[in-house]
Parts: structure tokens; sequence; C-alpha cells
């Protein structure tokens, strides 16, 4: 996808019920993982997914780790996925250059 871009993806717990709650904690882990590389965290893309019969709520970030000064860093506009289903083999709890 390009230079300094990473996604993360987790699954919720059992007692977690909305993927809007994982969301949040993606964007706290993809925050944290920025600011130890001594960069701000741009998101670029996200989905999420809540509950349901025999599956855990789930999210997905896209984002990018960049110098404060760097022109590329604005207010974000957002894409989003409604749906995860998308057949491609996500890496859970983990950051991953694509």
């Amino acid at each position: 996808m390009g230079r300094d871009t990473y996604m993360i993806a987790k699954d919720g717990s059992f007692t977690t019920f909305g993927g809007g709650a994982v969301k949040v904690e993606l964007y706290q882990e993809a925050n944290a993982f920025c600011e130890s590389k001594g960069k701000q965290m741009m998101p670029v893309k996200d989905a999420s997914r809540d509950s349901g019969y025999g599956r855990y709520a789930n999210a997905e970030l896209q984002f990018r780790c960049l110098n404060e000064n760097d022109p590329e860093l604005h207010r974000p506009t957002m894409g989003s996925e409604p749906n995860m289903d998308r057949g491609g083999e996500v890496i859970r709890g983990r950051m991953q250059e694509i």
C-alpha cells in the first residue's frame, strides 16, 4: 500500500459485543505504536463488525505513522468498510506494514 502504512486487527473478548469498542482499542494501540516511533498516527481506513452467533466482535484499522511536519499529515478523510469478509489473511493483534 505504501511506506509507513500499517494494519492492525483484533477480535473482542467474550463480553465485547460491539465492533466499535474493539475499534477504540485499535486506535489506542496504533497511536501508542506511532508515538513509540516518534511519529503521529493518521488513520486511513477502518472497519468493524459486531458480535453475532458463533463469532466475536472484531475490527481492523489501516493507518500511517508520519512525522509531525509531514505534508501528508492532515485531517483524515476516512474510508470505511461495513463488511470485513474480504477473504484476506489478517495478522490479529500485531502491527503489519502493508
